[in-house]
């Protein structure tokens, strides 16, 4: 494990903070979501839906096939496009994006903007609640590397065949015990003209009923801590020189 220090770099994409909620009749409608605009404009002025698309297929009878869509809620990003909010009928989540500052910023301008809705919508109960980090480690396109040199968990390549990889795709769910909650760690290669890099996804999330919202934010720190122990656990040493 690499030691745990904070990156001045952090090769972070997105960070998000995620609260899935149940709501009363009398506010789980997209007309009084709706009204969250007047209150998010000034910082988060740009504002688009969130839209579910469904295919239908049924080999039996194609020409019943087709594509229907439902609307869930509101998109609203910052003037800077680095901040976006996710306010929908089902909960809401709070993204930040390059460049990224650090937790203590990230929570309180999430908690502010989760008041704000969580006000407005009046939830009945906090069913979900998760951190997720989506990290990009970047590394040159002209160089060889051994992947293991830098990520302590890589795919083995079957003895029979040539050593070298052009792309792969994991995704462990892990149970954890200690902080009562589940991990799911992504990693995939990507390959491009100008850059080689492993996307290291992490999403860290516990399921159940919660008492109050102080609660549910008080265990969304612990999976922080919890994501946190699982990246300098993925990388090495000399990952964390890229990016100190």
């Amino acid at each position: 494990m690499a030691n745990q220090q904070h990156l001045s770099k952090a090769p972070i994409e997105e960070a998000l903070i995620d609260i899935r909620v149940t709501l009363p009749k009398h506010t789980r409608e997209l007309e009084h979501l709706a009204a969250l605009e007047e209150k998010y404009r000034e910082q988060y002025p740009d504002k688009k839906t969130i839209t579910e698309f469904r295919y239908n297929v049924d080999l039996d009878h194609p020409e019943t096939e087709g594509k229907t869509s439902k609307q869930l809620g509101f998109r609203y990003t910052s003037a800077d496009n680095t901040q976006v909010i996710q306010a929908s009928l089902n909960g809401f989540t709070f993204s930040r994006l390059p460049p990224y500052q650090d937790w203590p910023q990230l929570r309180a301008e999430a908690q502010r903007v989760w008041n704000i809705y969580s006000a407005h919508v009046q939830q009945e109960n906090i069913i979900r609640v998760a951190t997720r980090y989506i990290n990009k480690l970047k590394f040159p396109p002209t160089t060889p590397i051994e992947l293991d040199e830098y990520l302590h968990y890589v795919p083995v390549v079957p003895k029979a065949l040539p050593q070298m990889l052009d792309g792969f795709f994991s995704q462990i769910v892990v149970p954890y015990e200690t902080a009562h909650c589940m991990a799911i760690i992504s990693q995939q290669m990507q390959l491009g003209p100008s850059e080689r890099s492993v996307i290291l996804d992490i999403d860290v999330f516990k399921a159940k009923i919660f008492a109050d919202e102080g609660e549910a934010w008080g265990v969304i720190d612990t999976l922080r801590e919890v994501k946190n122990l699982i990246f300098f656990d993925s990388i090495t040493e000399k990952t964390v020189t890229l990016y100190k």
